[in-house]
C-alpha cells in the first residue's frame, strides 16, 4: 500500500498543483458498508456497500467534500500518454516535500481559494 493516513496527495487532472485536486488521506482498507453516504461520495463503480478495500480522502481546499474509492483504482498508473499530459505516474500520488511546502505557502492557498471559488461557484 501506498498510501498512508494523513498523507497529501494529488489527483492527475490538471498541469500544475494550481489545477490539480489535493486531498488528504483519511482512513485506509475500508470497507463500503461502514461508510455514510450522506458524508462521503462514493466515485467507484460497484455498489458502495459491497465494495472493499477503499481509502476515504478529503479535498484539502473544500470544505465537507469527502470520497471513497478503491485502492485498486486511485492506486492504478496511468498510460503513458497520460503520464506525459500530467507529469504524473499514477491517479492519485502522494505529494514530495517540495510540493507539501509549497502548497503551504500563504500565496499558494490565496490562489488555490480563488481558483476552487471560481471553478465551482456555479455548483
Amino acid at each position: 500500500m501506498i498510501y498512508k493516513i494523513g498523507d497529501i496527495c494529488k489527483h492527475f487532472k490538471g498541469t500544475n498543483l494550481l489545477e490539480k485536486n489535493i486531498y488528504k488521506i483519511i482512513d485506509i482498507e475500508v470497507d463500503g458498508s461502514s461508510l455514510n453516504e450522506n458524508i462521503i461520495t462514493y466515485t467507484g463503480d460497484k455498489v458502495l456497500k459491497y465494495a472493499k478495500n477503499l481509502i476515504v480522502y478529503a479535498n484539502i481546499f473544500q470544505e465537507h467534500k469527502m470520497f471513497a474509492r478503491e485502492y485498486e483504482d486511485i492506486s492504478s498508473v496511468l498510460s503513458d500518454e497520460k503520464q506525459a499530459i500530467y507529469n504524473q505516474r499514477i491517479k492519485v500520488e502522494p505529494l514530495t516535500q517540495e510540493e507539501i511546502k509549497i502548497i503551504n505557502t500563504p500565496e499558494f492557498i490565496e490562489q488555490k481559494t480563488k481558483y476552487v471559488l471560481e471553478k465551482y461557484k456555479s455548483n
